[in-house]
């Protein structure tokens, strides 16, 4: 049976900062006199929710998390016949390995976790039923056994109100150990002294994303504002000094941070009889903003390890012609670092499930995105390479092509005898 914790305080954890972003990072220790039996995520245990967040937040990293998903399901699972009963209802509702491969790879393109229910009959010997987990409601339990390994995972609908969601504790997917009729399998990348928290790849662009979140916010703000450019306005009044102060804590909170780009600030004075601007930054900031835009475009392409065009940035000096070539090999040096280390994991677990099921000597693989293949079709070669370049890469020599040729003889015509 499952078993439930009660709410209680969370415990402290540690973080580093990066600009405005928080990393969570958490050791055994810390959790030794804590009163909750699941490990939070993030300070206020909803790090998997800032991550949805920041995929939206910036062109660049939307672009790469898009790709990533796409280049993960790829074109489908392909199985042999023998595994078609099985893969094409995994629960009561018809789910298919195709549908729960695509939930998987959104999961993995974030967050770089995902989590499947494992379900087994009642005699615990044959697995039924796979149900999709969204990997965000799921933490780990705190207690590790004697090899610091994870020994069960926490799921809740909401996190932030676990009074009224009440967390559900499954044990870890473990086909020689069952215990429960339901396991839970949660994949995640262990960092080094992290046994809990996911060690998601591209965490060092947060910052950037950032950046270049609050650089839109500052360009869009300077446009709805008229591309006014940032003043103070003396006007003469007469206030008390707790006034003046409660008037200027109210000015500095409207007029700092990127929505307030371009924004007229107003000062009270009691020495002026006439209203007088004084514009501040009145120069040109493109320069600026340029280095800026640059530096987050860099930095977010190489944490997610990818050449710029696979985002859709167009290189430099770069034309048609050359674009296609520049894409389909960046496509694939990613395709091989990055996103087989993703796909992998699932691929791995299914087969565990499939090899506990009785199966043997089947097929089951992600095929490649039609963009990763190095085929050509054959009216292609037929259209614009010549013959004889074709003839040779199924074996034939140019001569096959023309068949074979008689003797030439190149001496003179002699008059016949008469």
């Amino acid at each position: 049976m499952a078993r439930t914790s009660k709410p209680k305080t969370a415990p402290q954890i540690t973080h580093v900062n990066l600009a405005e972003v928080k990393l969570p990072e958490i050791r055994p220790s810390q959790l030794r006199y804590t009163v909750n039996d699941w490990v939070p995520y993030g300070e206020s245990n909803n790090f998997p929710d800032y991550l949805i967040k920041s995929a939206r937040k910036s062109p660049i990293h939307s672009s790469f998390i898009n790709t990533r998903q796409n280049l993960i399901k790829g074109e489908g699972v392909t199985y042999s016949d023998d595994l078609a009963a099985f893969l094409e209802a995994l629960d009561e509702d018809g789910c298919t390995i195709n549908e729960l491969c695509e939930q998987v790879a959104t999961d993995l393109s974030i967050l770089e976790t995902f989590a499947v229910a494992v379900r087994y009959d009642g005699t615990r010997k044959n697995i039924i039923h796979l149900d999709y987990i969204d990997s965000s409601m799921v933490r780990p339990d705190k207690n590790l056994d004697e090899l610091g390994k994870i020994q069960g995972y926490w799921v809740c609908a909401d996190w932030s109100n676990t009074t009224i969601n009440v967390p559900t504790y499954f044990e870890k997917f473990n086909p020689s150990k069952v215990k429960q009729t339901t396991q839970l399998y949660f994949y995640h990348k262990r960092g080094l002294g992290q046994p809990f928290l996911p060690d998601v790849s591209y965490l060092s662009a947060l910052g950037y994303i950032e950046l270049g979140y609050e650089l839109s916010k500052y360009s869009l703000n300077s446009v709805l504002n008229g591309f006014f450019a940032s003043g103070i306005m003396s006007v003469k009044a007469n206030m008390t000094e707790e006034q003046k102060g409660d008037f200027q804590r109210a000015v500095k909170n409207s007029f700092q941070g990127s929505e307030n780009a371009s924004k007229l600030m107003v000062v009270v004075s009691e020495d002026v009889d006439t209203v007088k601007i004084e514009p501040l930054n009145a120069g040109d900031n493109t320069p600026m903003l340029n280095a800026l835009d640059e530096l987050v475009t860099k930095n977010i392409c190489t944490a997610h390890q990818g050449n710029p065009i696979i985002a859709s940035i167009q290189t430099d000096g770069s034309t048609l012609g050359s674009d296609g070539k520049l894409y389909r090999d960046s496509l694939e040096i990613y395709y091989n670092t990055v996103i087989k280390n993703l796909q992998n994991p699932f691929i791995r677990f299914m087969k565990k499930v499939l090899d506990f099921n009785g199966f043997k000597e089947y097929e089951f693989e992600i095929a490649s995105s039609a963009l990763m293949t190095k085929d050509i079709p054959d009216w292609v070669l037929q259209d614009y390479i010549q013959p004889k370049v074709v003839a040779a890469m199924y074996g034939f020599k140019e001569e096959d092509l023309t068949g074979p040729q008689e003797p030439q003889n190149n001496a003179p015509d002699m008059p016949l005898a008469a």
